[in-house]
């Protein structure tokens, strides 16, 4: 059996992608708000979740990033889903939210983070 951090959330699926650190220790509160997001949305594939300070580096992170705190996660979306998403995330109270909606549709993507600021930008 998978080990989750939620209902609908997997370990393996948030934890860092640089294959060496296995780090998977997202914040209880934002995995819980994430959780909320994902039985009201449906599923939210997830591209992104924690990051140690080296995979953060390498794939071009912001050095204060919400994924090295385990308070952010990327998520493949695009269309009338991602204005859904954005919309009821506002709601449920993440505070961070970044929009890539531009090019081929596989590489779209909305930033959701719970960091102690409230902003709203595009990559």
């Amino acid at each position: 059996m998978v080990d989750m951090i939620t209902a609908n959330f997997s370990k393996s699926e948030m934890a860092c992608r640089c294959g060496d650190c296995n780090r998977h220790d997202m914040d209880e509160e934002f995995m819980r708000m994430l959780q909320e997001l994902r039985n009201i949305c449906g599923p939210l594939p997830i591209s992104s979740g924690l990051r140690c300070e080296t995979w953060n580096k390498k794939s071009g992170g912001y050095p204060k990033s919400a994924h090295l705190q385990g308070r952010g996660a990327d998520i493949r979306i695009y269309g009338a889903k991602a204005l859904r998403v954005m919309e009821e995330s506002r709601k449920i109270g993440f505070n961070g939210i970044g929009f890539s909606q531009k090019g081929d549709h596989k590489n779209r993507f909305i930033h959701l983070d719970t960091l102690d600021r409230e902003a709203v930008w595009s990559y």
